[in-house]
C-alpha cells in the first residue's frame, strides 16, 4: 500500500497514541462518474488504511461537509454519520473512533492537544476559511475539554493554492490559528498544491468536478491495535 503517512504528519505521529494519515489519489479508480460512485470505489482502499492501523472501519466518524463553520463532538457511540451540517469533528483523548474528512482542493486541518489527548479534524475550503472554522474548532475543544490553543499542534493538508486559485487558503488558516492562540511553530503547512500534482492528488478545479476525494484520518492507537 502507498505511503499515506507523509512527513508533514510526523509531528502528530511522533506521539505513539496518534494515527494520522492522508489517503491521496488511488490508482485505477474511475473518477468520471458521480461523487457517490467514486466514493464507493475508493472505500475499499480507505478501509484498508484504517485496518492497517488496527482501526475497525465502523469506527470512522465523518462530517457532512457543507462549507459551514459548525463543529460536532463525536465519540465511540452516538449519532449517525456523517454528522449533518458540520465541517469539523473533535473527540476526547480516550475515544477509539477515527475522525475522517474528505477533500479535493479544500484543506483538511488536523488539531491535536498533547495535554488532554483531544483531537480534531476540520474541512476548511474557501467558505469555511472565511468563516474561521479552525478557530471555531479550537473554541469548541476549549469549551468541552478545556483545551488551551497554546498547547496544540495543527497540520494543514495539501490543498489548492495560488497561482491555481485566487484565495490563499493555507496562509489564512495559519493566521486564524495564530490569532486563536496557537504558537506559529506548532502550525505545520504541508506546502503542497493539489492542483499542481494530479498524479498524487485529486483536484476538483483542475479536473472540472470529475474527480475523487482524498481522505484525512485522525485516530487513536490503542494497546489492542498497536
Amino acid at each position: 500500500m502507498s505511503n499515506y503517512s507523509p512527513s508533514y504528519l510526523d509531528k502528530l505521529n511522533a506521539y505513539p497514541e496518534n494515527f494520522a494519515r492522508f489517503v491521496t489519489r488511488v490508482p485505477g479508480v474511475d473518477c468520471t462518474t458521480d461523487r457517490a460512485a467514486v466514493i464507493s470505489a475508493l472505500t475499499p482502499t480507505h478501509e484498508a488504511v484504517l485496518r492497517e492501523g488496527g482501526i475497525d472501519p465502523k469506527m470512522l466518524r465523518r462530517a457532512q461537509q457543507t462549507h459551514s463553520n459548525k463543529v460536532a463532538l463525536v465519540g465511540d457511540i452516538g449519532c449517525s454519520y456523517p454528522v449533518e451540517g458540520v465541517d469539523a469533528l473533535f473527540c476526547d483523548g480516550v475515544a477509539d473512533c477515527c475522525l475522517g474528512i474528505y477533500v479535493a482542493d479544500c484543506a483538511a486541518v488536523w488539531i491535536y492537544d498533547p495535554v488532554t489527548g483531544c483531537r480534531a479534524l476540520a474541512h476548511s475550503g474557501k467558505l469555511g476559511t472565511q468563516q474561521n472554522i479552525v478557530a471555531e474548532t479550537l473554541r469548541a475543544m476549549h469549551k468541552i475539554f478545556h483545551v488551551q490553543p497554546i498547547d496544540c499542534i495543527a497540520v494543514i493538508s495539501p490543498c489548492i493554492r495560488p497561482p491555481h486559485y485566487e484565495v490563499d487558503i493555507p496562509t489564512r488558516i495559519k493566521e486564524e490559528l495564530a490569532e486563536a492562540g496557537m504558537l506559529r511553530e506548532n502550525i505545520i503547512d504541508s506546502e503542497l498544491d493539489t492542483a499542481a500534482d494530479l498524479d498524487t492528488f485529486y483536484s476538483y478545479r483542475m479536473e472540472k468536478g470529475k474527480t475523487g476525494r482524498m481522505l484525512a484520518l485522525f485516530g487513536r492507537v490503542t494497546q489492542e491495535n498497536a
